[in-house]
Parts: structure tokens; C-alpha cells; sequence
């Protein structure tokens, strides 16, 4: 109601999102994703893993327990699990984890130390899109980084976490009406890439999730050929689009 009071036209990066507005009576148009014009499609691990110091072989599992500190702290100790998980599964599975800031590196790396017991890990300052091209499978929160993640062709499993308090509200008051919280799921209406929330989040549930990935290629050849037909949705030129459309809006007024 808010959108349709105050706004000429909405640019939307996402489909689902113009046709939801649209059929609200919002204005709106879908323009695609800048992501997607700007991000290779299937690039190459090596040369990420020379540039991370990773092995040239072997596979390589990227960590992203979230850009914000109630994330880190809800999945940094769940997800340093797993890794122990499936560690002790897959002996030759190597981890790196790029973290967005120099606090949040530190905290993980505590939890990490505690959860593991030392595990080895690669910890990166940025870098996120160059880790996740050097992995075979991430681990990571849902959010903006599942769309990298899917436009990078990176088979991903996803956790999705609030404070026990907050979901009990938004249970209470049916706030979430979407069936997926993956961004690759809502966008292909499907479970496409296993998601699991709240208690759902355990390091044997994502850990099993993951080795299903790293040891059945004819998933990850599923998985990775969905996700460029999802890229190719969404690659549209947006930033030009968005602007022919705002110059449209200018000569007409």
C-alpha cells in the first residue's frame, strides 16, 4: 500500500517480485539482476584457489555463516560442527571462509577454535565471490549470497536462523506466507537447493546435505545446469534497462 501511494514505478531485480506488485496495483517492472551482468557464468576454480592458496586438487568447501553479527552468532558454532562433521567423513575436504569484516573474522575464528578444536580452515578478509568460485559446495546463510552463489554455478546448501523469540512472533502471526527462503528456490519454485531452518539447522542434517553434494556429481550436473537457466532469467542488461525506463518516466512527464 505504501509502494503504490508514494512510488511512479518500482524497478525490480527479481520476476516474482514485479508480477506480486503488479498484481497489487503497484507500478512496477522487472529490469534483472546488475549480479547477473556482472558475475562469470561457471568460471573457472583454478585460478580462485592459486589466488586463496588452496590445493589445486581435492575438494574445497567455502563456510559463510552471514555478514552480520546475530548471524554469526546463531551459525558460527552450528557451521564450524558440520565442517567437523564432515571432516571426519571426507579426510581430503578443505575449508575456507571469507569473512566481511576484520571483527567478524576474529569471532568466527574463536568459535571455530572452540567447535573444532583447531580444524584447519582458510580464513579470507572479503573475497567472498573468488572463495565461493574455489569451492565444490558452500555452506552459507540465506540471503543475497545464495543468488552469488547460484549465478556462480556453486552447488550450495543453505540455513536460514532467526532468535527463538522472533520466529515464535512470526509463527504466532503468520508473517512468512513463501514456501522457500533460498533465493535459487523462490526464484525456480522448487527445492531446489536442500534449505533447512531453525531446528532443521544441525551439523548432521547440513553435513549430510553437503556430502550428498560432494559425492553424487550427477546432482551437482542438475543442480549447476538449473542454475544457468536461472542466471539467464535474470541477466536483462538491468542497469540499462533501469535507466531507459527512468528516462521513459522523465519524458513522459
Amino acid at each position: 500500500r505504501m509502494l503504490r501511494e508514494a512510488c511512479d514505478n518500482v524497478l525490480c531485480l527479481l520476476p516474482f517480485e514485479a508480477e506480486f506488485l503488479q498484481r497489487h496495483q503497484v507500478p512496477a517492472v522487472f529490469v534483472g539482476h546488475p549480479l547477473a551482468d556482472e558475475l562469470p557464468v561457471d568460471p573457472d576454480p583454478a585460478p580462485a584457489r592459486r589466488a586463496l592458496g588452496l590445493p589445486a586438487t581435492g575438494r574445497v568447501v567455502a563456510v559463510m555463516p552471514g555478514s552480520r553479527g546475530g548471524e554469526l552468532e546463531r551459525l558460527g558454532p552450528v557451521f564450524a560442527e558440520t565442517a567437523s562433521w564432515l571432516k571426519s567423513r571426507l579426510p581430503d575436504v578443505v575449508f575456507v571462509a571469507p569473512m566481511a569484516t576484520p571483527e567478524l573474522r576474529t569471532r568466527f575464528a574463536a568459535q571455530w577454535q572452540q567447535a573444532t578444536g583447531g580444524l584447519p580452515i582458510q580464513l579470507v578478509d572479503g573475497q567472498s565471490h573468488t572463495a565461493m568460485t574455489a569451492a565444490d559446495a558452500i555452506l552459507l546463510a540465506s540471503g543475497t549470497a545464495t543468488l552469488e552463489a547460484m549465478l556462480l554455478n556453486r552447488p550450495m546448501v543453505v540455513a536460514y536462523r532467526i532468535s527463538p523469540l522472533s520466529y515464535a512472533l512470526v509463527k504466532l502471526f503468520r508473517l512468512i506466507h513463501v514456501q522457500y527462503m533460498a533465493l535459487p528456490n523462490l526464484l525456480a519454485d522448487e527445492a531446489l537447493v536442500p534449505e533447512f531452518v531453525q531446528g532443521q539447522v544441525e551439523p548432521a542434517t547440513l553435513g549430510a546435505a553437503l556430502l550428498e553434494l560432494l559425492e553424487r556429481p550427477e546432482n551437482r550436473q542438475h543442480l549447476t545446469g538449473r542454475f544457468r537457466q536461472l542466471g539467464e532469467s535474470l541477466r536483462h542488461a538491468a542497469s540499462e534497462r533501469a535507466a531507459d525506463t527512468v528516462l521513459a518516466m522523465l519524458k513522459q512527464s
